[in-house]
């Protein structure tokens, strides 16, 4: 299953991706609303559930998508001095791969200045692209981002970190690792659920529990969006919803009661007290 993450707009600012959460037949489209089927893979759920977690998110709807690659991100099959990075095709979001040249020698972990989802190159070295971009007085920077190695079946990054791969596998990014109840990520990041593991990715609103929804992201830091079916007095089609220990079960939101965020002996080892807050029963 791959995920679809919003990218700059022509004028290069910076992303508003969300992931939404509805399941596949009420599908967030960044309204609230029922929309289009989300970049989900090969007809799986696209909903956070708690069945199946593992299904759990997409950033757009797919008919934004449909770029040609011109290179393999996996393989970093670009000619001497260049590299594979995610672009957008159509100027909106990232939709498939280039060849830049790498003009930078960040590695890692170090700041950088990204030159927006169209032309797509950075200052980070051949290893790396700039991610969590944000404007910082007009300038896009971000964070250099390690390229996932290996294949798409079998993905390889760094300890703590794991790879995310989206938007039809242009994106392949190793993505620190969190923990939902902590919310242990960096400033201007927040823990989400996002297709096989807990990652730090950028937020782009402040939404308060139990109010309307498009985009994972959408919500205040430890709450997710959540399909308006298990939540009480949804006004759209998904709505804030908290993240909850349940060890030590606390809902703010009346009507709803920590559940398990996995199935029963689903959890990774150390995500076992994860749960979230939703109708009894849902």
């Amino acid at each position: 299953m791959s995920l679809a993450l919003a990218g700059c707009a022509k004028d290069d600012q910076p992303a508003d991706s969300g992931a939404a959460t509805a399941s596949d037949t009420n599908n967030g489209d960044g309204d609230g609303d029922p929309g289009e089927t989300g970049n989900s893979g090969e007809g799986e759920d696209d909903g956070t559930d708690t069945e199946d977690p593992s299904t759990s998110l997409t950033f757009v709807p797919e008919d934004d998508f449909g770029g040609v690659s011109e290179c393999d991100p996996f393989a970093q099959d670009c000619p001497d001095g260049e590299k594979c990075v995610p672009y957008g095709s159509t100027g909106g979001n990232w939709d498939a791969n280039k060849c830049v040249p790498v003009t930078g020698a960040g590695v890692p972990g170090d700041t950088c200045t990204y030159a927006g989802v169209v032309e797509a190159t950075d200052d980070c070295d051949a290893t790396s692209h700039c991610w969590d971009v944000m404007d910082v007085d007009g300038q896009n920077v971000g964070v250099c981002t390690a390229f996932c190695s290996g294949t798409a079946d079998d993905p390889i990054c760094e300890p703590g970190t794991s790879c995310l791969i989206a938007n039809e596998g242009s994106i392949t990014m190793c993505i620190t690792q969190c923990d939902p109840l902590l919310q242990d990520c960096a400033a201007g990041l927040a823990c989400f659920w996002a297709v096989s593991d807990f990652q730090c990715i950028f937020t782009s609103g402040e939404i308060p529990t139990g109010e309307t929804c498009g985009y994972i992201n959408d919500c205040e830091v430890g709450d997710t969006c959540l399909n308006a079916e298990v939540m009480p007095d949804c006004a759209g089609s998904a709505c804030c919803g908290d993240f909850c220990s349940l060890s030590e079960p606390v809902c703010p939101l009346a009507g709803t009661e920590c559940s398990a965020f996995f199935e029963e002996g689903m959890a990774p080892p150390g995500y076992e007290d994860v749960g979230v807050c939703i109708l009894p029963g849902a």
